[in-house]
């Protein structure tokens, strides 16, 4: 029934109702048009009118035939009112024949050739449609399942820490190394499924940005604070150089944070014992700041580098812990939607630098992030941080 319903749908569509409509209006006043100048203005506008609202609804074959037809009866009437040639009788026949054949051959081409244009520009716009869906049913899909996962790694993690502070009485050393080890699985799974989540946001559009001033020296100061328990664990050193005339400039503080943060937990996973981590920001030009963020560790291959911003990509420095390969990519789009761009340098046996380079003044967006609430930077003191003599 419904291979029965489609075809009729397509022979009843608005598109074929206009163009039989028009073709029979011209048809039933072609007699009358030639004759009369008010008929002629008539004809004509209906014929143009008709095949502009094909086009605007996206039928160029029909709207194109309509144009055809048009151009044939004028080609026609021109034709039949002008003076027959008297060179040869012959010769006189065999070129009216070729010409209105090549006329025919080339409008019958041109009408074939619109069809097939309409028929890509509905397959392409379809095919859009369609991929704009699968996305935003892809992120939903991975919203509620993270969902899911993360509310029992949370209550996972909530536990953990409890038994590990002694609250409910003192651990022995191999109880508190597996409840350790319980803690430290259920956070390395929960950081996996915020970044599929906000991968998914990201590739679905639903991040928006939610611009306000920050205090940039505070905001280093806590992500410092923040990654300094495993840069410790690791042997590596974290200092940060903040020029003082960067003292306040306008972003999303939390998408910013998270940048620097995901910049600073790769620099200090993929260094080496006793390496060192340097955040330098400074002005870049009149209008934009540079983030550079540089560690000591064994660097990445050059066929890796132009791949490393790729979702799911990990490079060969992927066995120093497991990980989705979606930290640079989320990366990489959060710092194109405050209008900025990221490049990276690396040497292998030397160490790795990512730039992130980012309008002073982000515009904020039309359409804030449902539930997006002021992030506010509180002031840490942390010894490590120095500002940048001018």
């Amino acid at each position: 029934m419904d291979s029965i319903k489609t075809p009729l749908s397509k022979l009843f569509s608005a598109e074929v109702l206009i163009f039989a409509l028009a073709v029979s209006f011209m048809a039933a006043m072609h007699t009358f048009a030639f004759g009369d100048r008010m008929m002629l203005i008539m004809y004509y506008l209906a014929a143009v009118g008709s095949a502009y609202a094909l086009f605007n609804r996206q039928a160029i074959g029909l709207a194109s035939a309509v144009v055809a037809i048009l151009a044939a009866t004028m080609f026609a009437e021109l034709y039949y009112s002008a003076e027959p040639d008297t060179w040869n009788p012959v010769f006189d026949w065999a070129r009216d024949m070729i010409g209105l054949g090549s006329l025919m051959y080339l409008t019958v081409r041109l009408m074939i050739a619109c069809y097939k244009m309409q028929r890509e520009e509905k397959r392409r716009l379809l095919q859009s449609k369609i991929e704009v869906q699968l996305v935003a049913m892809r992120a939903e899909a991975l919203r509620q399942t993270s969902h899911e996962v993360r509310t029992p790694l949370s209550t996972i993690t909530a536990i953990s820490e409890t038994l590990l502070d002694g609250s409910t009485g003192e651990l022995t050393g191999d109880q508190r190394e597996f409840v350790e080890d319980i803690d430290e699985a259920a956070q390395h799974l929960l950081a996996l499924v915020n970044d599929i989540l906000d991968y998914a946001k990201a590739e679905a559009g639903m991040i928006r940005l939610a611009p306000q001033p920050v205090a940039l020296t505070e905001l280093v100061d806590q992500c410092v604070t923040m990654v300094t328990p495993r840069a410790k664990a690791a042997g590596v050193s974290v200092t940060a150089q903040v020029d003082p005339k960067l003292s306040e400039v306008t972003a999303d503080p939390l998408r910013l944070r998270q940048i620097l943060l995901n910049l600073l937990s790769n620099a200090i996973k993929y260094n080496s014992e006793g390496g060192n981590v340097i955040v330098r920001i400074r002005p870049d030009g009149e209008s934009d700041f540079r983030i550079s963020v540089r560690d000591t560790g064994r660097g990445i291959a050059p066929e890796h580098l132009e791949h490393l911003f790729e979702p799911y990509y990990q490079a060969a420095i992927a066995d120093q812990g497991i990980g989705t390969g979606l930290g640079l990519a989320i990366i990489k789009h959060l710092t194109e939607l405050h209008g900025g761009t990221i490049d990276v340098e690396s040497v292998v046996g030397t160490g790795t630098m990512f730039a992130v380079k980012l309008p002073v003044e982000t515009v904020a967006c039309e359409d804030p992030e449902p539930n997006a609430q002021p992030t506010m930077i509180t002031k840490v003191e942390v010894p490590t941080i120095e500002l940048m003599g001018v």
